[in-house]
C-alpha cells in the first residue's frame, strides 16, 4: 500500500484552498487581473511543455523553484504470491528544490514567535493543547 502524506487533503478541500477556480482567481490577481480563463490556457500549456521535456529528456528546470526528474528506484526483493523474487524498480517524479528556496523556508521556521510556523495546521494544534 503506498504511502500517503497526512496533510489533511480533505480539510483543506472543506476550506476551499484546493478549489481550481479559486487558484486560477488568486493566480489572476498576481498577474494584473489578467482573465482566469487565459490563466488557465497558459498554466495547461506550461504543464504540457513539462510532460513532453520529462517524456523526452526525464529532466525538467524551473526557473526560480527547482527540477522535476523521473527517477528510477533501485530493484529490490518482494513477494510475488508465494515465492521471493527481485522486483523491478519503477519511474518515479521526484521534485528537487532549489537550494535558495529551501533555505528561505528553513530561515523562516527558525524564527522565534508565530510567524516561526510555516503550517497553518500546526497554529491550529497548538491551539487545542
Amino acid at each position: 500500500m503506498p504511502h500517503t502524506p497526512k496533510i489533511g487533503l480533505r480539510e483543506l478541500q472543506k476550506k476551499g484552498v484546493l478549489n481550481e477556480d479559486r487558484f486560477f482567481m488568486l493566480l489572476a490577481e498576481h498577474c494584473n487581473y489578467v482573465s482566469p480563463e487565459t490563466l488557465r490556457d497558459f498554466y495547461m500549456g506550461l504543464v504540457r511543455h513539462i510532460t513532453k521535456e520529462l517524456r523526452k529528456n526525464g529532466v525538467v528546470r524551473l526557473p526560480h523553484l527547482g527540477d522535476f526528474a523521473l527517477v528510477k528506484q533501485k530493484d529490490k526483493l518482494g513477494w510475488a504470491g508465494k515465492y521471493q523474487r527481485m522486483l523491478e524498480g519503477k519511474y518515479m517524479l521526484k521534485f528537487y528544490a532549489l537550494q535558495v528556496w529551501r533555505q528561505y523556508f528553513i530561515g523562516l521556521s527558525e524564527k522565534p514567535g508565530l510567524e516561526g510556523f510555516l503550517d497553518p495546521r500546526e497554529k491550529v494544534l497548538n491551539k487545542k493543547l
